[in-house]
């Protein structure tokens, strides 16, 4: 058994990926699934947890995000339905995730803050605290995320950030690094100094993929990608630091035969930086 905790995402109504990665866990080529909740109607959504449930693999859950509707900081932002219909949506999208929580037994669910308006950054910070409000688990972990995507800014996306957003209602952390590549990219500032900010936190999970040298955008590409950027030696160097973290490698939902081979790849670059 190797020496990592690494594990694959899958959408809680995709069984195609689902069987993929059960015969990844029982080849021990994975310890555990990331389950992307996303909303569905109850009793679909009972029927694909409890599918999800019997697998016997250890889950941790990625709570909707805005593209499932669910944009925290912002609910109303980029979304032209009634309030009442975006809040009645945010309340059943985040029961579910903390049910698919409950079902899986797990000890982490994975949280991003959102995308806001330009110039609407301290409003997002207040929506945020709200939404926190609302919706407080102990299990909640919050995402760096990108500081831009397709012209809209996103909230949270440096260590600093997230505690600043945490306060004491969230102590959990998880460090996505093409997101933090993406923002160092964006603001023109050192990826090795903010990934060191991390260890300021309790980082209790990791996602990894690759994106662009220089690049600002979130392409989750292959690790071993030609014009893949991402710093893998500092990223592997952490890593290595980390053991107990857990990993997901975190792909398309239409490419789910990325997997196997991400594995091995992954695998591969764990050997290769032995020595950092």
């Amino acid at each position: 058994m190797a020496d990592y905790n690494l594990g694959c995402t899958v959408q809680i109504d995709d069984q195609k990926t689902l069987a993929l990665l059960v015969a990844l866990h029982k080849e021990g080529a994975i310890r555990h699934i990331q389950v992307q909740a996303v909303p569905l109607p109850p009793a679909l959504f009972r029927e694909r947890i409890a599918a999800i449930a019997a697998a016997g693999i250890p889950s941790i859950v990625h709570a909707p995000h805005h593209n499932h509707g669910v944009n925290p900081c912002a609910p109303a932002a980029y979304d032209d339905r009634p309030p009442q219909e975006i809040q009645k949506h945010i309340e059943l999208a985040m029961s579910q995730a903390f049910e698919a929580a409950d079902t899986l037994d797990v000890e982490t669910i994975v949280l991003h803050a959102g995308r806001y308006e330009p110039g609407g950054r301290a409003k997002a910070m207040e929506e945020f605290s709200v939404f926190l409000d609302r919706h407080t688990d102990p299990r909640l972990t919050l995402e760096n995320l990108p500081a831009v995507y397709a012209g809209y800014p996103l909230l949270g996306n440096t260590a600093e950030e997230l505690a600043a957003l945490a306060g004491a209602r969230i102590t959990r952390f998880c460090l996505d690094f093409p997101h933090l590549a993406c923002t160092v990219n964006y603001r023109r500032i050192s990826f090795a100094e903010e990934l060191e900010q991390f260890e300021t936190l309790s980082v209790t999970h990791h996602h990894i993929s690759n994106i662009r040298s220089g690049s600002v955008t979130d392409e989750h590409l292959e690790l071993d990608h030609p014009d893949g950027g991402l710093d893998l030696p500092a990223v592997f160097s952490r890593l290595r630091r980390h053991t107990a973290v857990p990993t997901t490698l975190e792909y398309k939902q239409d490419s789910p035969a990325v997997y196997p081979r991400q594995v091995r790849v992954f695998a591969r670059l764990w050997g290769d930086h032995a020595g950092y």
